[in-house]
């Protein structure tokens, strides 16, 4: 029971936790954060400031408004204040970190996060293989087509739903690999348009 809570913990910081879309912000979207903002987050869950955004200045809300550098420099200060009850959650944050770089244009440091983000010493036999979505996410950010395709093979192999979702994200990286990655990134570019 505790490995399918831990699985779908996993699962939910995937996808779904993703950045919405990669937009300029939009009308009357506040891209601020304040010294007051940050010492807030640090007293908030990870589920909070990352999942669910509970408020405007956690990094869920800054990437659902376009808010990429503000969303960077709050997950970053989360990073060095906020206490986690799981390595995997300071993780999920890195690679978020990564994903608004990687949205904002920034794919050398998005690069370095997602390989930040690498599990250490992942047990076998976990449901979610993590390391093989960082490396094709990875090899992405370093314009290395055939490494991502490598990737994203192994992964859409794997048996499990996170692992399924994550190699439909790999397939639309290598599908619109010459666009942005906040175009590949969306669900057309797993339908192969």
């Amino acid at each position: 029971m505790r490995a399918l809570a831990v699985s779908l913990v996993l699962l939910s910081a995937i996808v779904p936790a993703a950045p919405a879309r990669a937009a300029e912000p939009g009308p009357g979207a506040a891209c601020t954060l304040t010294a007051a903002d940050k010492v807030a987050n640090a007293k908030l869950s990870f589920d909070d400031f990352d999942q669910t955004g509970v408020g405007p200045a956690t990094w869920r809300q800054l990437s659902n408004h376009g808010c990429w550098a503000q969303a960077v420099e709050a997950a970053g200060d989360y990073l060095a204040h906020a206490r986690f009850a799981r390595a995997s959650q300071q993780r999920d944050v890195i690679f978020h970190i990564g994903q608004s770089l990687g949205i904002e244009g920034k794919y050398e440091e998005a690069a370095l996060m997602i390989a930040s983000a690498k599990s250490p010493d992942p047990a076998a036999g976990e449901a979610l293989d993590w390391n093989t979505y960082l490396e094709g996410t990875w090899a992405f950010f370093k314009r290395d087509r055939a490494a991502l395709e490598r990737a994203r093979a192994r992964l859409i192999g794997e048996l499990g739903a996170g692992n399924q979702l994550n190699g439909s994200v790999l397939s639309g990286l290598v599908n619109c690999f010459d666009r942005p990655y906040a175009i590949a990134y969306e669900s057309a570019c797993r339908k192969g348009q």
